[in-house]
């Protein structure tokens, strides 16, 4: 059996570093990885990635995360390797996406802004548990907004599953535009970061001295 790789506390920093730096004007770019391997392995790498979904994949006792990896090549033909937020799955029986349960749930909001009668109580990349509130009938399929705390409102499409604990109901969600699948992803990797900082190691001066600047 091939011998797994375990990242050190200086690369998972740097993985945060390179996720987690925030390219929100139009023209920025994450930090990335330069790419080098030769001109028949580069040839390869761009080859696999457009006919497949490359991935980096960390595992830990309890989590593991698949960060999807995008690559382009600039005009030296150099590759560029880009981390996108990962999917965080928790181990158990069965291998299955965080939730993350929302101390303060979220209204969904009509077309026009307005807050309807649900709220989400809790959320993963592609689920959402609902209170449709009192005396409410559970709609069967959704398409209205969600704001997540100091964003603006995406769109969610979504159907219902199944009934829950406590009356809520459980939704699967797609999310019409990928960049907003990726703001899920986004905001759900700095949650676990927040709750899980025994992930996040501190590292000593000289480590982070190294590490890429990101504005």
């Amino acid at each position: 059996m091939p011998k797994k790789t375990v990242l050190t506390s200086a690369e998972l920093e740097y993985i945060n570093e390179l996720v987690t730096g925030s390219p929100v004007d139009p023209g920025e770019t994450r930090a990335s990885f330069r790419v080098d391997g030769g001109e028949k392995s580069n040839n390869l790498l761009l080859q696999l990635a457009a006919k497949a979904n490359l991935t980096l994949e960390a595992e830990f006792e309890d989590y593991c995360m698949s960060f999807p990896l995008r690559l382009t090549q600039d005009e030296f033909h150099a590759i560029q390797l880009r981390l996108a937020p990962p999917t965080i799955y928790e181990r158990g029986p069965v291998l299955r996406a965080w939730r993350l349960h929302l101390d303060e749930p979220l209204p969904l909001l009509s077309d026009d802004g307005h807050e309807t009668a649900l709220s989400v109580h809790e959320l993963s990349p592609n689920g959402l548990l609902v209170d449709v509130g009192p005396e409410q009938h559970a709609p069967k399929h959704l398409h209205l907004h969600l704001a997540l705390p100091g964003e603006q409102s995406l769109e969610v499409d979504g159907h219902r599953i199944r009934k829950a604990e406590g009356g809520m109901i459980a939704y699967e969600v797609d999310y019409p535009q990928d960049k907003d699948a990726e703001r899920i992803r986004s905001y759900l990797y700095e949650q676990h970061q927040r709750l899980h900082p025994e992930l996040q190691p501190e590292l000593p001066p000289e480590a982070l001295a190294e590490m890429p600047e990101h504005s």
